[in-house]
């Protein structure tokens, strides 16, 4: 009876020690099941958005969720996680204060994108200057004066001052970012985007189709650029809501299939 004892007591033993560690999968799990449905929440609440905005507000949310279910289960492991989360917090601040300038205006190139309409080539006057658009990088744009100087602006000036485009019909023009994920065929991506917005023909200018063009591409993935052109001035707003939601149906489709694919 004295080593039955023993043995259940062992097993006991044995299995309050890991309850820790169930605990700590069973909130990752939910950490998991909570991140998808937020997700699914924010693509339907926010689906009129540039696709390239709600990528990112998408990838910075389930980031921040990803990153509170670590750190409770890491404490159900029995660590402690104040001090580290301190750390993380305070680096994060300082670091936000040193490169307050340089986030600022690399935010403003994402809203300048899609908010301010202009674009390279355009001649607009901004900040007492006028001239033509010849450079737009994540921290300036640059314009060419009628008297030959270059004129540097922070992209973050552009979101705060009255930006004049005084190139001719620049109201027609629309144009979508979309942050297309690796993995997905960009030649299928642009059809699919196309397709979609071809339906939208009564209220586009038929003289100009709308066309898809490859900003940049990475290891995230590649950015690209939806360009259409309205008939009516009054329409933009509407019309660009539309496309934004098309597109986001049409990459998020996309990906679907590209998963059903790996699956067979």
């Amino acid at each position: 009876m004295v080593i039955s004892s023993e043995i259940i007591a062992t097993l006991t033993s044995m299995i309050q020690a890991l309850y820790p560690a169930f605990y700590a999968i069973v909130i990752l799990i939910l950490t998991w099941f909570f991140v998808k449905v937020i997700d699914t929440a924010i693509k339907s609440l926010m689906a009129t958005l540039p696709h390239l905005i709600l990528s990112r507000i998408r990838k910075s949310i389930s980031a921040v969720i990803w990153f509170i279910g670590i750190l409770l289960a890491i404490e159900q492991l029995g660590l402690r996680v104040e001090i580290l989360l301190i750390l993380i917090v305070l680096a994060g601040i300082a670091l936000i204060i040193a490169l307050r300038d340089v986030l600022s205006n690399i935010a403003s190139k994402y809203f300048s994108d899609i908010y301010v309409p202009y674009k390279l080539g355009d001649r607009i006057s901004v900040a007492g200057y006028t001239g033509s658009v010849i450079e737009i990088n994540p921290l300036v744009t640059v314009i060419l004066t009628d008297d030959g100087r270059i004129v540097s602006i922070p992209n973050s000036y552009f979101l705060t001052s009255i930006v004049v485009n005084e190139t001719r019909e620049a109201w027609r023009e629309i144009a979508i970012p979309v942050l297309v994920e690796k993995g997905l065929d960009l030649a299928e991506v642009e059809s699919e985007i196309l397709k979609r917005i071809n339906k939208l023909k009564a209220r586009l200018d038929q003289r100009f189709p709308p066309t898809v063009i490859v900003r940049k591409s990475s290891d995230e993935g590649s950015e690209l650029v939806v360009m259409v052109r309205i008939r009516e001035p009054m329409d933009k707003e509407a019309v660009t809501s539309e496309i934004n939601k098309r597109v986001v149906e049409a990459i998020e489709d996309l990906k679907k299939k590209a998963r059903e694919e790996r699956k067979h």
